[in-house]
């Protein structure tokens, strides 16, 4: 199943997607978050690009409590999920950015290019975590609700 991984952010949002066998999460692109234009562009790249479901991250902070924009990236899944029709799937994003920061170091990125990959290379590392639980629990893709 090819997953489309969205790191929402009130001025960007970040995009990854994974490969048909689900064993690779890959950044995309980071594009302004520009509400309904937004919407509209991922509608198109989903079908573009042949996504069969959703990943957003959900931001919480570290006691597990949903931070305050956690509301805005929930509206936005679902107003995606009902355009698109693919099933949505949150996951806690606590930490993402730290992860893909330290990647993206790691690979030698510079500190100026890294800010313009971070919230992409954020999305990727949420459906990696995600690919990696669903393969760990054998979670079939008919009962995506079931973690």
């Amino acid at each position: 199943m090819r997953w489309l991984s969205i790191d929402h952010g009130t001025k960007k949002i970040g995009l990854a997607f994974c490969d048909e066998l689900e064993l690779i999460a890959s950044p995309f692109e980071v594009w302004p978050m520009e509400g309904e234009t937004t919407l509209e562009r991922l509608a198109k790249l989903v079908k573009a690009e042949g996504a069969q479901a959703l990943l957003v991250g959900l931001p919480r902070h570290k006691d597990g409590q949903e931070s305050a924009t956690a509301p805005l990236a929930r509206a936005f899944g679902e107003s995606l999920a009902a355009r698109t029709a693919l099933p949505l799937r949150f996951l806690d994003e606590h930490l993402t950015s730290a992860e893909a920061e330290r990647l993206l170091a790691q690979r030698g990125v510079k500190p100026k290019d890294r800010k313009a990959r971070l919230d992409a290379a954020a999305a990727a590392v949420l459906l990696q975590e995600w690919l990696d639980e669903r393969r760990a629990k054998r979670i079939p893709a008919s009962n995506l609700e079931a973690v």
